[in-house]
């Protein structure tokens, strides 16, 4: 390991436009694994094979699962930890070059949005594990090597033309769980939590399709649900605001009398037929 911490060093002082490939591995991690917090000097990409875990980049949280990829890049505070019940099984890759930021732009991996979904997984997979395990002397390996990592650059390229495809993915998947969960207290860095990505981009493709934010879809939701509680006479104002997610009545009141114009009482009885 010290030769390999060695030759790393060694790469990464030399000024390099093209991306340079330096380690390959492949690892079923046991359960809870965990790396950092921690930084890297270079890039590292990791794409979960099965299984699941958590990773953490900056101030952002991540629940990944098989079909993804995260990127970690150079300078950035993150943490990494495998499920404890159902640990992942992934495969990464470590580079370096003064190309590799724009590149991984262009494919949709940024500081701000370090993970994707992979449609074209078994190419990645089979491109990646014929990748040579390290840099090192011999010449006609560390080509295949260069080789292997541009070749595999190509193909999450060629996955970025699925982008919108995988931003209604995104979109469904946290639209699905706001529907699941509307009724308990609920945040934004959940829902984005479990569709995989940032909040920031989360934002930006709910801004993109509704116009709206992600809180105020979540009480505009809420308070449709609880018009079509307030359609039977027989339920309580209170259990319904506590059935919408609000624990306080008089909060859930305000809310509903600022998206409806009419208190719950006003709107039951305007309706009531």
């Amino acid at each position: 390991m010290s030769d390999i911490c060695n030759l790393t060093y060694n790469a990464l002082q030399k000024k390099n436009n093209s991306i340079t490939p330096l380690i390959h591995s492949e690892q079923m991690c046991v359960s809870g694994h965990s790396w950092g917090p921690g930084v890297r000097s270079y890039y590292v990409i990791h794409y979960v094979i099965s299984g699941k875990g958590v990773f953490y980049s900056g101030t952002n949280k991540y629940e990944l699962r098989k079909g993804q990829l995260f990127v970690i890049f150079p300078g950035t505070i993150v943490k990494y930890q495998a499920d404890e019940s159902e640990p992942w099984h992934y495969i990464w890759v470590t580079f370096y070059g003064d190309e590799a930021k724009g590149i991984l732009s262009d494919i949709g991996l940024t500081y701000q949005n370090p993970v994707i979904n992979i449609n074209n997984a078994s190419e990645v997979v089979n491109t990646l594990r014929k990748m040579p395990q390290e840099r090192g002397t011999n010449i006609s390996e560390n080509l295949l090597f260069t080789a292997k990592l541009y070749e595999f650059m190509s193909l999450l390229a060629a996955n970025k033309n699925e982008e919108v495809k995988n931003e209604n993915v995104y979109l469904e998947t946290a639209i699905r769980y706001i529907k699941a969960n509307y009724h308990k207290e609920l945040s934004v860095e959940q829902v984005a939590a479990h569709a995989g990505i940032s909040r920031k981009y989360l934002f930006a493709i709910f801004k993109k399709a509704y116009s709206v934010s992600v809180k105020d879809y979540i009480t505009s939701y809420r308070i449709e649900k609880a018009k079509e509680f307030l359609l039977d006479k027989n339920l309580p104002i209170g259990n319904i605001a506590y059935s919408v997610g609000y624990n306080d009545q008089m909060t859930f009141s305000k809310m509903f009398k600022l998206k409806t114009g009419f208190s719950p009482s006003e709107f039951r009885l305007k309706n009531h037929f």
